[in-house]
């Protein structure tokens, strides 16, 4: 796998997502004001949304003690470090993905308008198609890794434990560097991104797929909520909704 440019990849959230980051309990019944909200923040960034996803291969990876070096940019994180050397990963893919920055100055002009509830209801949708574009970028790396007996390791990302939101700036930059991301996205002084509804990601690379099978950490599958996969090699950690549920109206 080289170079991955996706600037309309498919935005199928979960119900079930979308009503967690909502804040709804699993057997909670919604208002049907609650339904309208999630029926209209849907179709509106169906009409609106302009989501993206990239994606490509580090061509070096080096891991010390708690330090490691990417295409030549130091980075510090003792988890990720150690998630490295447990399985004795050999590259790494860099991830940007963003929900786009439509969302977030439609999710303003609400706010400023007084409309408490549909601003949040988008700010939240904006956050799950986030989710949803890591959860498509690992299935992708998944899929391609499996066909060449390796495996890929859970994503990590700058403000995770262990990693210093400081260093998001660094991991930008590096991703950056070959100008292929195909939309705009930079970093403030806090670290947070710009637009805030984007995620960097590093997923590990290893040849000892077995590793990632005997060491529960090392499995992406166990944080991974794409449904159907054929490339699962545990199970979902989250307890399912039940079949019968939907928050559509």
């Amino acid at each position: 796998m080289t170079e991955l440019i996706d600037t309309s990849p498919s935005v199928d959230v979960d119900p079930a997502e979308y009503r967690r980051l909502l804040g709804y309990p699993r057997d909670h019944e919604i208002t049907d004001r609650a339904k309208e909200l999630i029926a209209a923040t849907q179709e509106w960034y169906r009409q609106h949304g302009r989501p993206w996803l990239y994606l490509r291969p580090a061509d070096r990876l080096e891991v010390r003690n708690e330090a490691i070096c990417i295409d030549g940019m130091p980075f510090t994180s003792r988890r990720l470090a150690a998630m490295l050397t447990q399985a004795e990963a050999h590259g790494a893919f860099l991830v940007a993905v963003s929900a786009g920055s439509e969302a977030e100055e439609e999710a303003h002009r609400r706010w400023l308008d007084e409309k408490p509830d549909e601003y949040f209801f988008l700010e939240t949708y904006a956050s799950a198609v986030v989710e949803h574009l890591i959860t498509t970028a690992g299935a992708c790396l998944c899929a391609w890794a499996d066909g060449e007996e390796m495996a890929i390791l859970p994503h990590y990302s700058p403000g995770y434990s262990q990693w210093d939101i400081a260093e998001q700036s660094q991991l930008l930059n590096l991703i950056e560097s070959r100008n292929a991301l195909p939309g705009s996205l930079e970093t403030l002084d806090s670290g947070a991104l710009r637009p805030k509804k984007s995620q960097l990601a590093v997923f590990g690379l290893t040849r000892f797929a077995e590793r990632t099978q005997r060491l529960a950490d090392l499995v992406p599958c166990q944080n991974c909520s794409l449904a159907n996969c054929q490339f699962r090699r545990a199970p979902y950690r989250r307890a399912p909704v039940p079949a019968n549920y939907s928050v559509n109206p």
